[in-house]
């Protein structure tokens, strides 16, 4: 089998598969961050192909994995497509899974985070938590399988997710560089930092106007390919920060939370 029409071919199943597969938010979230925050360099040196496709096996490997098998497949596609040159963070966890806040707090203390987890967080409440198995490869090939806990609150139907996870150690400070303008706060000793970015989730065939490239590279605009049917754009807060070995991020689209408000719910969670 000819190497298009063999892509072509996986690239129908990864979608069919996804088309079967309701991901939670929480999940679509990280995912959506993870391929977009991770190393700018990433952004770069993918096809518009690959990062479509990486993106709907992100979000549905493990829903593969459950249905019929087929996650062993999937897997394996990703890691024989991730040469060294292209770096980035994949994500898999099950789409159905519901912890209480109880046994929430028993597997961030199995992912090694020391964190007491909250029943509310401002003026979101608890919903549910699940586990994401990470794997960080860099852009020399190196990886490294972190351990995520994910814990979503709601509020009239809106969602905000808090995530923890060990933090990644096999990426460099050039390929960490994220041009979105931050806003930061220091915390008992913390550095907090918030972001406000616009992101545009684009179909695979989309192309970029000049405008939109000047934007990413300003900093003001993060396009997505992400297999979006039609063009989406969503804004992303998000409050970001390490302490003890630890990567902490309060996340959510259109939440409408400002900088200091953000940096309030971080506080209590900082020790």
């Amino acid at each position: 089998m000819d190497e298009i029409k063999m892509e072509r071919e996986i690239k129908e199943m990864l979608h069919q598969c996804a088309d079967e597969l309701h991901a939670p938010d929480s999940m679509q979230t990280r995912v959506k961050f993870a391929l977009n925050n991770a190393p700018a360099r990433k952004r770069h040196l993918w096809s518009k192909r690959f990062v479509a496709v990486a993106a709907v096996a992100a979000i549905a490997v493990t829903g593969a994995f459950a249905a019929g098998g087929m996650g062993g497949s999937l897997h394996a596609f990703l890691d024989a497509q991730l040469k060294p040159g292209m770096g980035g963070i994949f994500s898999e966890g099950w789409s159905d899974q519901r912890l209480d806040l109880s046994s929430t707090q028993a597997h961030l203390a199995d992912a090694g985070v020391v964190l007491t987890l909250p029943d509310k967080i401002g003026e979101y409440t608890f919903s549910y938590g699940s586990d994401v198995d990470t794997t960080a490869r860099n852009s020399v090939g190196e990886t490294e399988k972190i351990a995520e806990v994910d814990a979503t609150y709601t509020k009239d139907g809106a969602e905000l997710n808090l995530s923890a996870h060990k933090s990644y150690t096999v990426f460099t400070e050039d390929e960490m560089e994220n041009p979105v303008p931050a806003t930061t706060a220091e915390v008992n000793g913390v550095t907090l930092t918030y972001r406000d970015a616009h992101y545009r989730f684009v179909p695979d065939d989309y192309e970029k106007s000049d405008e939109e490239k000047q934007q990413e590279k300003n900093g003001e605009l993060v396009i997505s390919y992400y297999g979006s049917d039609e063009v989406e754009d969503k804004m992303f807060q998000s409050v970001l920060w390490e302490q003890d070995g630890v990567t902490y991020l309060i996340s959510g689209y259109d939440t409408g939370l400002d900088a200091q408000t953000m940096f309030d719910m971080a506080a209590e969670l900082v020790k």
